[in-house]
């Protein structure tokens, strides 16, 4: 019996460097420092909750930038797989966080809703539009990365969320500033929180499928297992399972059957054709194929062989 394994764990389709991360932890740091002080003097509870997402991104950035350093530590030890996990632990506890947060936004804009307060619209349109700024640019330089790295991706929809609620702020503080509805504000308040919201838990829920094992989305089982049942002389396939390390990396485990009277080099062959088409066609990184003996499958192969043989014969005698 061959038992293979493909080994191709270097092909994380993360990012590479944690570099950017590191740079907009520090300039959101600062920035979300002053945007607090100037919600304060202002009165603007967008501002001030614009102030506290800007702190979670803080919380976010960092983690998400320890998990690109962790994982590029070797696997080890009991770490058979290395750390590639970490990021989507980290993307999890990002996530996490802005449904928190989300929830407290709404809480306070339904306060403000019951017992409004005076606003000063000036300094809202301000600093919102600084940190309309600063979060857009910083959302673009992680978005590259957000494409393939559920890590990334959390901290980029922090980024991305951000520079949203600013904007929903600007809006609010021209409102108050030039109509007086200070009602602007807890109703710009419950948009972001809203957003925040609906962003945060389908990270929340593609980071559960990951730790769950859960098939990947573009990846169907019984589609993986019709696709290898095509590739002769393979002649049945069970025990397929299908999941995501992280970071894009694949992983699959299946049985299947071939003829019992196949050599060693003839199931090899067989088995690396299975790898390459999983690789090739469903960007499988990791393939682990168990060849079976099976009975009726060396029939049907014998069979094969027969009606080959007779065709060619046939084709002499004529």
């Amino acid at each position: 019996m061959a038992h293979d394994h493909s080994h191709s764990h270097n092909h994380v389709h993360g990012p590479t460097s944690g570099k950017r991360l590191w740079v907009s932890l520090a300039v959101t740091l600062v920035f979300c420092i002053g945007e607090a002080v100037a919600g304060w003097i202002s009165n603007s509870l967008a501002l001030i909750s614009d102030a506290g997402h800007n702190l979670s991104d803080v919380v976010a950035l960092g983690l998400a930038a320890y998990a690109v350093y962790a994982m590029k530590r070797p696997a080890a030890g009991r770490y058979t797989y290395g750390h590639l996990r970490i990021s989507t632990l980290t993307a999890l506890f990002n996530s996490s966080t802005l449904v928190v947060i989300a929830v407290w936004i709404a809480v306070e804009a339904v306060e403000r809703f019951r017992h409004p307060q005076s606003i000063e619209g000036n300094l809202m349109i301000w600093v919102a539009g600084i940190s309309v700024l600063m979060n857009t640019v910083i959302a673009l330089a992680l978005a590259g990365d957000a494409k393939h790295s559920l890590n990334t991706r959390a901290a980029f929809i922090h980024m991305a969320g951000d520079a949203l609620s600013a904007l929903a702020v600007v809006i609010a503080g021209v409102i108050v500033r030039y109509t007086g509805w200070v009602y602007a504000d807890p109703v710009v308040s419950l948009l972001i929180a809203l957003f925040i919201f609906w962003s945060a838990i389908g990270i929340v829920r593609e980071a559960g499928d990951v730790l769950m094992e859960k098939a990947p989305r573009n990846l169907d089982p019984e589609t993986l297992a019709a696709r290898i049942a095509t590739i002769e002389p393979v002649c049945g396939v069970h025990d397929v399972h299908v999941w995501t390390m992280g970071e894009g990396l694949h992983l699959l485990s299946c049985h299947v059957a071939l003829p019992a009277n196949f050599t060693l080099l003839e199931t090899t062959e067989v088995v690396a054709t299975i790898r390459r088409v999983l690789h090739d066609e469903f960007g499988i990184e990791h393939s682990t194929i168990q060849p079976e003996e099976d009975g009726l499958c060396r029939m049907a192969h014998a069979q094969t062989v027969f009606c080959s043989m007779h065709a060619h014969e046939h084709a002499h005698t004529h």
